[in-house]
């Protein structure tokens, strides 16, 4: 079964970090992904809204996550692009947390 592809959307400020962070768990959970770095530089000003407008559409991608403080409905762009969106945690450096359920030991 092919492991998940996850798109992470981010702000400029913390793409290098998250990329990092992402490096390290992906293998250990067991998923692919790519980054998409929106025209903002902290990633918890996005809102919804920002992100229909700012978002190239996902390709290939089984689901969208988006940073925790992201406001507004997310089923409106599941809609707009025909991809799972859901919130992430509020700080990134718990998405192993996040994940935790899933990493193999």
């Amino acid at each position: 079964m092919p492991a998940d592809r996850i798109l992470f959307v981010t702000g400029r400020l913390a793409e290098a970090s998250l990329r990092e962070l992402l490096a390290t768990l992906a293998p250990k959970v067991g998923f692919e992904y790519d980054v998409a770095v929106l025209g903002i530089s902290v990633a918890a000003l996005m809102s919804v809204d920002f992100v229909a407008r700012k978002l190239e559409p996902p390709q290939q991608v089984d689901r969208v996550l988006l940073p925790g403080w992201c406001g507004g409905d997310l089923e409106s762009l599941a809609q707009k692009f025909g991809t799972p969106f859901e919130r992430g945690p509020k700080d990134m450096f718990d998405l192993p947390e996040y994940f935790g359920d899933r990493i193999k030991t």
